[in-house]
């Protein structure tokens, strides 16, 4: 009976995958760790063969045909070709961090063209500060907006066009720069994360940014704590307008970012695409560890090159 009402959970976990229904906080973290979330199927359906429950060996094996769906695509290999490199690095500082000038010596040392840094408060500013790091990207956005804390943008490049936008109640900073002489827009974003009474904000975010982006001819690079992976379906349809996410791209999909401890859900992103005059390819992705962070910040080596 047990595992019958297991395999019926996971039933309905992967019809939500399929269907893209996900509602409520919980529904929301279950779907974004769908890859570990499914994986009892395997045993369930070996399990359900062994015994000759062949209706229930027949659902288990569905389930695990949408988990199979699932993985795959996030393990493609991309050539990221030639071209100006970029690196960029997204990592959420935390706004409880007690070692921000330690976080900031690793950033640091990372060299990141472009950071962005979701979570940022003075506190965390000012160890940033400390560690050197603005003497390093002297280009600095940090929209508080009369808030505690924000996203910021820092760059080694001159900010050109800034804006802050206003979506899914924050206040995101947007700026392009010259790469190679090709101009690239960057984009840092942080939707509130699917909580009870902050779910209708994230969905406003994440549907602003696809928006955004494809009113946008400018190659871009999306960069963040997105708190959503692809299999939630809101997240997915960034990639209707041509959005790339740097571990797909190296076949590295299945990587977590969050929490920092014993990841489980990948929230932190950098997502690329093409435009005018410009692609952007990617060379490689990794992660690293930051004091006093409950995430993993993401490092990506991208590639801006000319298109015909």
């Amino acid at each position: 009976m047990l595992a019958r009402l297991w395999l019926g959970a996971l039933v309905l976990l992967a019809a939500v995958r399929v269907t893209g229904l996900e509602r409520g906080a919980l529904l929301a973290l279950l779907v974004g760790a769908l890859p570990v979330t499914l994986l009892p199927a395997y045993a369930l359906l070996v399990g359900f063969a062994l015994r000759r429950r062949w209706r229930a060996t027949l659902i288990a094996a569905a389930v695990v045909a949408v988990h199979v769906v699932v993985v795959v695509p996030t393990q493609r290999m991309v050539a990221a070709g030639e071209g100006q490199p970029l690196r960029v690095v997204t990592a959420n500082l935390y706004v409880l961090n007690e070692q921000p000038e330690a976080a900031g010596r690793v950033l640091r040392a990372l060299r990141p063209d472009v950071l962005v840094v979701p979570e940022l408060d003075a506190n965390g500013l000012a160890g940033l500060t400390a560690a050197g790091l603005i003497d390093d990207l002297p280009f600095v956005m940090t929209p508080f907006d009369g808030r505690s804390e924000t996203v910021g943008l820092l760059s080694r490049f001159p900010l050109r066009d800034q804006e802050v936008r206003r979506t899914g109640g924050r206040a995101l900073p947007r700026a392009t720069v010259s790469v190679g002489g090709r101009a690239v827009r960057l984009v840092a974003h942080h939707p509130f994360p699917p909580v009870t009474g902050l779910e209708r904000l994230w969905r406003e975010s994440l549907a602003d940014l696809r928006r955004e982006v494809d009113e946008t001819d400018l190659p871009v690079v999306v960069a963040g704590d997105l708190n959503a992976d692809r299999d939630h379906a809101v997240f997915r349809r960034l990639f209707d307008v041509g959005l790339r996410d740097a571990h797909d791209e190296r076949g590295r999909g299945l990587v977590r970012t969050w929490p920092a401890a014993f990841p489980l859900l990948h929230l932190d992103h950098v997502l690329v695409r093409d435009g005018a005059g410009a692609a952007i390819g990617v060379s490689d992705v990794r992660e690293q560890r930051l004091p006093g962070s409950d995430h993993l910040a993401v490092v990506a080596d991208l590639r801006v090159q000319p298109s015909w």
